[in-house]
């Protein structure tokens, strides 16, 4: 993924999915969707990859996730525990107001 791309929001109701950064520099959001989660609507914003701890993240049915390269290109590892299937993969528009989240707002790299 190039610099500036956003990739944002969707979720799975019984798919996880695990990211790793191989190159470049890229922002994740993470909101949960589950309704019946104390966490229920909160996000989390924080970067992968070059300069960050190395890690992988997984992400679990029920959170709606995206990202946006920062320092591209981005070169993203995506593993998934099933087979994809389109039926379980929900749509978020990036800017929905439902979603305190603001993908244009500018992020510096630690």
């Amino acid at each position: 993924m190039y610099d500036g791309v956003i990739k944002a929001w969707h979720w799975h109701k019984k798919q996880t999915d695990y990211w790793y950064v191989c190159t470049g520099v890229m922002r994740v959001g993470l909101c949960d969707m589950r309704e019946n989660s104390k966490t229920y609507k909160q996000t989390m914003d924080f970067l992968m990859g070059d300069h960050q701890d190395s890690q992988v993240l997984a992400i679990p049915p029920g959170i709606a996730h995206g990202c946006k390269t920062i320092q591209g290109p981005v070169n993203l590892l995506y593993i998934t525990s099933q087979i994809y299937d389109p039926k379980d993969e929900l749509r978020i528009a990036y800017n929905d107001p439902s979603i305190n989240f603001d993908w244009l707002k500018d992020r510096e790299i630690q």
